[in-house]
């Protein structure tokens, strides 16, 4: 008798098939976001930012990426939020614009990779928390909880 079993394949169903989106979770205040983590290049402990005058209030200086000086966008700012101070879960998301520039976005912590099904993810149609629609790509629904989708693009522009 044969101490290994033949695995039958099991059958395909539309949910097994249905095509995932990976992003990367954030925090923004009690809020939770996303972007596509294809838009992510890195993420950095928080360092010294060197402040840079007259600049949007968004505008939270620049860092020194390997010899690059990097732009600092803080979300918080961008998006109309109440400013926080830094903590030890801050983090810095690099990115880049459409020019292909590199952009930091500054964030409360980064909490995980996150895969959302197709299915799962929906239009922004309103305001999604404290953020205006014009930034929300979508809303997706996790098993816990509803997370908004940013828009990377529209942010760094």
């Amino acid at each position: 008798m044969s101490r290994f079993r033949i695995r039958q394949e099991r059958e395909e169903t539309p949910a097994r098939r249905e095509e995932h989106r990976q992003f990367i979770g954030m925090r923004l205040g009690a809020e939770e976001y996303v972007i596509e983590i294809a838009k992510a290049r890195e993420i950095l402990l928080l360092e010294e930012i060197t402040y840079v005058p007259r600049v949007a209030g968004y505008f939270e200086g620049v860092i020194n990426l390997r010899g690059d000086v990097v732009p600092v966008i803080n979300l918080r700012a961008k998006l109309g939020m109440a400013a926080g101070a830094p903590t030890a879960t801050t983090r810095v998301i690099i990115t880049e614009s459409a020019s292909g520039v590199p952009v930091g976005l500054l964030v409360d912590a980064v909490t995980s990779v996150i895969r959302l099904p197709e299915s799962s993810i929906e239009s922004a149609s309103a305001a999604f928390g404290e953020v205006a629609v014009e930034y929300i790509k979508g809303i997706g629904r996790t098993e816990h909880s509803i997370v908004g989708w940013l828009d990377v693009d529209k942010l760094v522009a």
